[in-house]
């Protein structure tokens, strides 16, 4: 937005014009210069007294736009006094001897006693000072203040204007105006600085003022023309002939004083028009903000582009969402943002709809896909506005990137496959070992009544034993996968040496009675900050895997646990040298209920499942490796605290 700038100086080049001119005049009459005076008494038209109040008050004026101009209000309050007595004394005609109270006048000037200030300078001084101190006391402009200073300007102007054009019917209808030229300069130097300086703190403009100002001088300028005209005339109407002469005369006056009055007018008229623009450009420029504001903080992205496809405008989220800045996308056509097939149609589609009028996206808004700067593709919806300005068409766009919402689509989506296939799998896997037990217990029922021995339904209740262990393997399983989506624990320090040894110890010998070799490769002080029943899982599942699956043919079982920490991360890995996995399961290794080698080991079929789904909810990630002979499987987790 433009600013007005800042014209503080102004205010100090006026205060030091004013206190130059005092100056100046009070060496004059200090040094009593005989000859001067003799030949150019009008530099003595200005009295010591008013010079001195001109050094003071432009002292004041010019401490009022200093940092630490204290002194402001006492030297205002001072000339303020001093031109209040002064204009006592011309109003009551009096002498309280202020006149000659710091000098003794070595000649007359003027009409009225040595050394005094006339009415209208003494009135000037007690105005500008009462501006100066209303400044002082609100630390900002007021209205009264711009008020005072445009009295003073008015009454130095019709002075200075006396004095231009030798206009001495302007002392006859303005006595006020009855000032010497210096006087009228020092005055106008003053009341301008005071106007111009900060009129900001009123909402007003400085072209407002000025205007007001000259239209107030030309009309002061007809006014003492017409003045002078009239009193010329007073003094030669009996010289003049008995002729037109007169007509003419008070016709040329007539227009002065109409056109005068009509300029004034037009100055007003155009004054108020000005207002009136300035009122309405700064509602527009709030109104611009504050959609600026909007568009600019808006999540969603806002493209704007004309009826040929080219860029006009982008906000910070597209910038975001394309990864394009804004000065890559102005000017460029808008298909830069798709990829094919809609880049190749887009501009087809423009065209057709600038001629039938059939959209197929604006006002309804659908999903369609973008392209990245870096040429990577993504959802997003689209909507499309048309906007008409009369002799320009634009198409306002709103883009909202909907990559993550289609990922939780999907996660969803997957999530109710698992839970059907989960629901599915699990009743039937817990009806099976049910089913399978109660016929067992008829079996075991009728052998009973037929009289069979104790050695002969030992086989029978092995069975249902068996039968039962599968439902409570299946059942903790169950258990353990439920606790792993749900569990909430703080992550604290892990010594994994010893988590990893204890778990040995308690899975060495499962299911059977052969020995595995176990080697441990873990550095005694490693350790791992996480949530520690999480990670127990994930070494309960991988240890336990390896020794169930053993291979029954391999002389010599084996397993090696190893972990390191290796760039900032913590890795785990198990090999054996068991059975292995076919290169066809891998795709399927760690869905649920997949069992690979049922005739070796019974197990649910969730463990893997359980052991990857452990490992993300710790922000790490599992994998598979496929050995010469066995298997390795390999935990990797993020641990920027883990050190050996």
């Amino acid at each position: 937005m433009r600013t007005e700038t800042n014209w503080e100086p102004l205010g100090l080049c006026t205060g030091l014009t004013s206190l130059l001119i005092g100056i100046a005049v009070m060496l004059l009459w200090v040094l009593q210069p005989q000859g001067l005076a003799a030949s150019a008494p009008v530099l003595f038209a200005m009295q010591f007294n008013t010079a001195l109040c001109f050094a003071l008050t432009g002292a004041a004026l010019m401490a009022l736009y200093l940092p630490r101009g204290n002194w402001s209000g006492p030297l205002s309050a001072t000339v303020l006094g001093f031109s209040a007595f002064a204009l006592v004394q011309n109003l009551l005609q009096r002498d309280f001897g202020i006149d000659r109270l710091f000098l003794t006048p070595f000649i007359q000037s003027g009409i009225g006693p040595p050394g005094r200030m006339v009415v209208g300078t003494a009135l000037s001084f007690m105005l500008i000072n009462a501006a100066i101190l209303i400044t002082v006391r609100l630390a900002r402009n007021a209205l009264p203040q711009l008020v005072l200073a445009s009295l003073v300007f008015v009454i130095a102007a019709s002075a200075l204007i006396g004095h231009i054009v030798n206009a001495t019917a302007s002392y006859e209808w303005l006595p006020l105006s009855r000032m010497s030229p210096q006087t009228a300069a020092g005055f106008l130097a003053l009341s301008t600085g005071l106007l111009f300086s900060r009129p900001g703190d009123l909402g007003y403009r400085r072209a407002t003022i000025a205007a007001f100002l000259a239209a107030t001088t030309y009309l002061l300028l007809v006014l003492l023309t017409y003045l002078e005209f009239a009193r010329q005339e007073m003094l030669f109407t009996e010289e003049l002939p008995a002729s037109d002469g007169g007509n003419a005369r008070s016709t040329l006056l007539a227009i002065l004083l109409f056109s005068g009055v009509a300029y004034g007018l037009m100055v007003l008229f155009a004054l108020r028009s000005v207002q009136r623009h300035r009122d309405v450009a700064q509602q527009l420029s709030e109104s611009r903000k504050r959609l600026a504001a909007i568009i600019e903080t808006a999540v969603d992205g806002f493209i704007t582009i004309d009826d040929r496809g080219l860029i006009l405008s982008v906000n910070p989220a597209c910038e975001r969402i394309f990864g394009y800045s804004a000065a890559e996308m102005l000017g460029q056509n808008v298909k830069m943002l798709m990829p094919e097939p809609y880049r190749r149609e887009h501009d087809g589609y423009i065209a057709n709809y600038n001629t039938t009028s059939r959209p197929k996206i604006i006002g309804i808004g659908r999903e369609v896909e973008g392209r990245r700067k870096d040429r990577s593709t993504f959802p997003l919806d689209l909507s499309v506005a048309k906007v008409n300005l009369g002799r320009q068409t634009l198409y306002s766009g709103i883009v909202r990137d909907i990559s993550q919402r289609k990922q939780y689509e999907q996660q969803i989506l997957e999530a109710n496959a698992e839970l059907e296939e989960f629901s599915y799998r699990t009743s039937h896997d817990l009806r099976s070992p049910i089913a399978s037990s109660i016929g067992m217990v008829s079996i075991v029922q009728d052998m009973i009544e037929g009289g069979a021995g104790p050695d002969e339904l030992k086989p029978v209740l092995a069975r249902i034993e068996q039968s039962f262990r599968k439902l409570d393997g299946l059942i903790q399983n169950i258990i353990m996968l439920t606790r792993v989506k749900v569990l909430e624990e703080a992550e604290t320090p892990i010594p994994v040496a010893k988590t990893i040894n204890d778990t040995v110890e308690r899975l060495r010998y499962i299911d059977t009675g052969q020995t595995t070799e176990i080697v441990v490769d873990v550095p005694a002080t490693l350790l791992l900050h996480k949530k520690a029943s999480r990670f127990q899982i994930v070494i309960d599942n991988l240890l336990s895997n390896a020794l169930k699956y053993r291979d029954p043919q391999e002389s010599r079982p084996q397993v090696e646990i190893r972990a390191r920490r290796k760039d900032g991360a913590f890795v785990l890995s198990v090999s054996d040298n068991g059975l292995g996995i076919r290169e066809d399961d891998e795709k399927q290794l760690f869905q649920m209920f997949r069992r690979f080698h049922p005739q070796h080991a019974y197990g649910s079929g969730l463990g893997l499942y359980i052991l990857k789904k452990s490992a993300e909810h710790l922000g790490g990630t599992v994998s598979f490796h496929r050995r010469e002979k066995g298997s390795r499987f390999t935990v990797t987790l993020p641990d920027g605290r883990a050190a050996p």
